[in-house]
């Protein structure tokens, strides 16, 4: 047998209780032929186009004929408590006889193979189990750099240092070898977050021995304390290609917001064991001294900033522009101003072995400026000018920052800077030598141009966005273009955390951008914005979004334009208002007379290719605004009366993820949300305005999915959150549109625009491959990798020579996905369902799980017979030495900040004193919660606790498969907050068939013979989600003694929102059902384990 073969058959038996009951022969066969062995998606509809089952999604068939066999179940139910324990349940009800048409879609194999890495330095440009791969911190830049000789080098060889500020994952400190190959290195130094902003060697004769060097840096005290630390740490060189970090001291320093708090420290030097720490905005120097970890002194200096410690032991300290220069302690003499010219605002200085000094300036020359020891002006290094959006130039620095020498006279600058992120090494004289760029941001990203994929555009959050140019032939990038750099003074503020633009559009020759799909990690963005290029800059013209989100119309010179009664600057209903933006003059400002305004709640935006608007919810509504005209100047005009109604009753995300729009051809539109009347935990489609498919989203989002297990079935879906971009198309294939979607355990998606589920690429985070590879080989495989969790910002492009393009995410990497042109879809085909075939199959469902169930051990439970009576309380403190039996161990432990736990529910029986008594552990007080809407069947509207009691005459057989007298069920529900018994008996001898109680569905009529209510002898309590009650024996029917054996069960139902949606048990697992009446009523005593009373 081949192992897809084999694979194929162990997918059909586990694919959840629905799938394994389609493949009996007397369920509804559905049939299709194979050219050769491929991966199928079937979905089911019904007569109005409707669809109701997702019945297969990316299922391997073998070629040749085959036959899926459907249970006759709808996928329409969720059992969202079960999710949240990690269970995936999909309650199924049965459809109604009639006309249904099947569609689908078959593919080959989805092929991914690395192509290159952009914006990503290092050998290789990844995370790397030994440090050597990659290159910095993902959350800031670079900004501090040393040189250490090799004594005090992790590699015992000469290095340089980079540090900087925080980091997350990646390393935030690492140490280069003089040919700029990274060697090793460190995420976090001394302390959470933080790494090496600040770095200092000890080059005196008392320095402290043992010590290779000393880090410094500041974050807050506490989470969200208010107040900052300094953390001062001692490092020294280890064995372990490392350093030993050692905490010199921890040092509040006042009261400060976690932002600021990167600001306050400003430089650090050490000489003879006494380390100096500039803050800058402090107008203060703190002294420590090391060997008592104390600071034992602080002098008060114009804006400190930089210094070092000169040959013979001087001081030279950066003050405000001045460099001044102390011959003894900075508290006890006169400082000499070196340099008082030619400075603007110095931040770091470092001294050539000639004496000649270096110091990075910023201000409007951005270089490194050359003086003699004497403190004359010699020269400078790099181009100067600020930083601006415009060409790249490589010859230009931004924000320089850290400096050092190399042992081969080479100068090291950190560009404390995110267009780009640059180390630049350069000759003495002023030659550019080497730029190491990046990394990315966390999460990554990066877009291809689909008219020209050797453009690639990254935007780096709200800091602005770069334009690289790829070699597809040498796998290499160059950085061409900062297209995008806000000037906080000039140009307009986006709204609250909208991203630079980074996704292409072409209309009517002009190239456009949108931060639509780049503004929110995790789900839709409520405002997003449209730019247009001019001259390589791009401006914004045209917004639309949730006003409140935008300062800009929040401000004082809005508020005259603000509609009647609303206020943007309060919370609620009053500050509820969609706005549209167009920058009818293009002087890319906002003014009054081109925002228009329209009440209601405002979900996620995106833009499609043709400028249209697309809003997942303005309300319950999604809605599109497509062009209307456009400028001379090329900027898109919109109508707020002219929106276009896509769907009515779209509900709110269920968790975080979700609320994106993408409207498609021929009236299909698909939402990451749940549309009316399918449940909010979907994804769902809508045609011509209809809501017509759904799709089962369980975990859908970053928070959802620390609930969730690794996916057992194909098509699973875990952690939905962002698209990845608008609908594309792949050149070669007839599946028309399609989309990708993220998910937070490092998979990708891909659905058709009708909603076909096509495939999931890469691994889940806990059974892939991490992407640690040692190297980086253009055309290898990455298939068995994982994406990894929060890999925030994948993207996908086709390009126009047919192929399809993956931006992995957090290593920008390219990925080529091969075999997307051969997605093709199935033929339509029609069934009928008939009442009969429905039968057939419930009888299907039913010989399934017995068969199952007979390959299982018999289950015998222990019941104590006790002299002394439980108090019944809920508390289950008489409950000690009980044998407890297990109801629901499904699902697995919540993590990071979840605190959900794998279902947990036990139970436990014992007579007392003429009484059965029951004790239910199960976690949730709310449990037994039931309408009560069906007075005799509580079973179909809510929880319960169910107790499942058989005959105890001797001669009952014990292997029956129907009730005999005596065989009875105990349902406790908890309607509007009081208890309430039903004792349900099949058969009583003497009943007349007027009496009897008949449950029935469309298919077959059960009856019981007696259902009485024993409420009023219920002893009942609960507390903290534990149950307790009490009945007596009598009413039950039943008498027991000492190695009494009776046959048995013990479970409980599970409800939601008035409605039955799981059966659990400790014996009878063939309880799956919970769409058809007389199953859910039947008493199957074979599936029934044994009680076995015991004294105690």
């Amino acid at each position: 047998m081949s192992k897809k073969y084999l694979l194929f058959i162990l997918l059909l038996l586990s694919v959840t209780y629905h799938i394994s009951a389609q493949q009996s022969p007397t369920a509804i066969p559905i049939q299709f032929t194979l050219k050769q062995g491929a991966y199928v998606t079937l979905v089911i509809e019904n007569n109005t186009g409707i669809r109701v089952r997702n019945l297969v999604s990316e299922t391997w068939f073998p070629a040749g004929k085959n036959t899926v066999q459907w249970d006759g179940l709808d996928d329409l139910g969720r059992d969202i408590d079960a999710a949240k324990h990690g269970v995936y349940s999909i309650p199924g009800k049965m459809v109604t006889p009639g006309q249904y048409k099947v569609r689908g879609l078959v593919r080959g194999p989805i092929n991914a193979h690395y192509e290159m890495t952009t914006y990503s330095t290092g050998t290789p440009p990844w995370r790397t189990e030994d440090h050597t791969g990659a290159w910095l911190a993902n959350h800031t830049p670079p900004q501090a750099a040393m040189f250490v000789p090799a004594t005090a080098s992790p590699t015992g060889q000469p290095a340089v240092l980079l540090g900087c500020y925080v980091t997350e994952g990646p390393d935030g400190m690492a140490w280069i070898d003089m040919n700029g190959r990274k060697r090793g290195g460190r995420p976090w130094v001394g302390g959470v977050w933080t790494a090496a902003p600040f770095m200092a060697i000890d080059n005196g004769p008392k320095a402290i021995p043992g010590t290779s060097l000393y880090v410094a840096s500041a974050w807050e005290s506490g989470k969200q304390s208010g107040i900052a630390e300094l953390r001062l740490n001692a490092l020294s060189v280890n064995k372990k290609n490392d350093y030993n970090v050692k905490q010199v001291l921890k040092y509040s320093l006042g009261a400060s917001s976690l932002d600021d708090a990167k600001e306050i420290i400003s430089g650090i030097a050490v000489n003879n064991g006494v380390l100096l720490i500039s803050l800058r905005k402090k107008n203060r120097i703190l002294i420590v001294d090391i060997s008592k970890g104390q600071v034992t002194d602080s002098i008060q200096i114009n804006a400190p900033a930089g210094m070092c410690y000169d040959a013979t032991g001087r001081l030279l300290l950066l003050s405000g522009d001045d460099l001044l220069r102390y011959t003894g302690s900075p508290r006890n003499s006169k400082p000499e101003k070196l340099i008082s010219n030619d400075l603007e605002a110095p931040y770091a200085l470092t001294i050539d072995k000639t004496g000649n000094i270096y110091i990075s300036d910023r201000g409007k020359s951005h270089t490194v400026k050359i003086f003699s020891p004497t403190g004359k002006y010699l020269r400078q290094i790099g181009t100067p000018g600020a930083p601006a959006a415009g060409p790249y130039n490589p010859q230009h620095m931004n924000n320089p920052a850290g400096i050092t020498i190399d042992a081969k006279q080479q100068l090291w600058v950190t560009e404390a800077d995110f267009l780009p992120k640059r180390v630049s090494v350069w000759s003495l004289d002023g030659q550019l030598l080497h730029a190491y760029y990046g990394p990315p941001k966390y999460g990554g990203g990066g877009t291809l141009d689909p008219q020209n994929k050797s453009r690639f555009y990254y935007a780096e959050t709200t800091y602005g966005a770069m334009e690289f140019s790829l070699n597809w032939q040498t796998g290499t990038s160059t950085l061409k273009q900062v297209y995008y750099r806000p000037d906080a003074n000039n140009d307009l503020q986006l709204s609250f955390r909208n991203a630079a633009p980074e996704t292409p559009l072409y209309y009517n020759g002009q190239q456009y951008f949108t931060n639509c799909y780049n503004s929110n990690p995790t789900n839709g963005t409520a405002t997003a914005f449209l730019f247009i290029r001019r001259n390589g800059i791009a401006y914004p013209v045209a917004a639309m979004g949730q006003a409140s989100q935008w300062d800009v119309l929040k401000s004082d010179a809005f508020k005259t334009s603000w509609p009647k009664g609303v206020n943007l600057n309060n919370k609620g209903a009053f500050s509820q208002q969609f706005f549209i933006w167009q920058d009818q003059n293009g002087d890319g400002q906002a003014q009054q007379n081109e925002v228009q305004y329209q009440q209601g709640v405002v979900g996620g935006v995106t833009i499609m290719p043709d400028l249209t608007f697309c809003i997942a919810r303005i309300n319950d509504k999604a809605m599109s605004f497509a062009v209307t005209g456009t400028t001379k100047q090329g900027v898109p005009l919109y109508d707020i009366n002219k929106g276009k109604i896509l769907a009515q009753d779209i509900q709110p995300p269920a968790s975080s993820g979700g609320d994106q729009l993408l409207e498609g051809p021929d009236g299909w539109n698909m939402l990451t949300l749940g549309a009316k009347p399918f449940s909010p935990y979907s994804l769902s489609g809508t045609k011509n305005g209809k809501a017509v498919w759904s799709y089962p989203d369980l975990w859908p989002g970053l928070h959802a999915s620390h609930n969730a297990p690794v996916a057992d079935l194909p098509g699973q879906l875990i952690g939905t959150t962002r698209l990845l971009g608008g609908f594309f198309s792949v050149k070669g294939s007839d599946i028309g549109p399609l989309c990708a979607i993220n998910g937070n355990h490092g998979n990708v998606y891909i659905f058709t625009a009708d909603g076909l589920f096509v495939a999931t690429l890469f691994q889940n985070m806990r059974s892939g491959i991490i992407w640690r590879l040692p190297k980086a080989q253009r055309n290898m495989p990455v298939d068995s990798l994982t994406l990894g969790e929060e890999n925030f910002w994948p993207g996908i492009t086709a390009t126009q020579d047919g192929k399809v393009y993956l931006v992995d995410g957090a290593r920008s990497a390219i990925v080529r996905l091969d075999g997307m042109e051969n997605i093709t879809r199935l033929p339509d085909m029609t069934i009928t369902v008939t009442q009969a075939s429905l039968n057939r199959s419930l009888s299907a469902i039913a010989a399934t799980a017995a068969a199952r169930q007979d390959a299982m051990a018999p289950k015998v439970l222990q019941v104590g017979i006790l002299a002394q009576k439980p108090v019944i309380d809920g508390k289950l403190n008489d409950w000690l030495s009980a044998s407890w039996a297990d109801i629901d161990k499904r699902g697995v432990k919540g993590y990071f900040n979840s605190t959900k736990q794998a279902y947990d529910i036990t139970g436990a029986l014992a007579v007392s004193n003429g009484r059965l008594y029951a004790a239910f552990r199960t976690g949730n007080p709310k449990l037994a919660d039931n309408t009560g809407e069906m007075p005799q069947a509580p079973f179909k509207t809510g929880g319960a606790l169910d107790i499942m009691i058989g005959s105890s005459n001797a001669k009952a057989d014990s292997n029956r498969r129907t009730p005999v007298a005596g065989d009875a069920r105990l349902l406790i529900s908890v309607i509007n907050g009081k208890p309430q018994a039903l004792l349900y008996r099949a058969v009583v001898p003497g009943t007349r068939t007027e009496d009897k109680v008949p449950f029935s569905s469309p298919s077959r009529t059960i009856t019981f013979d007696r259902v009485d209510n024993l409420t009023s002898q219920l002893q009942f309590a609960t507390s903290e989600g534990n149950y307790e009650l009490s009945i007596p024996l009598s009413v039950l029917g039943i008498q027991v003694g000492e190695g009494t054996k009776i046959k048995g069960d013990i479970g409980i139902l599970r409800g939601d929102k008035g409605e039955t949606i799981s059966r659990l048990y400790w014996s009878n697992k063939a309880t799956g059902i919970t769409a058809d009446v007389p199953s859910e009523a039947t008493l199957s005593p074979d599936m029934w384990g044994t009680f076995l009373f015991r004294k105690k």
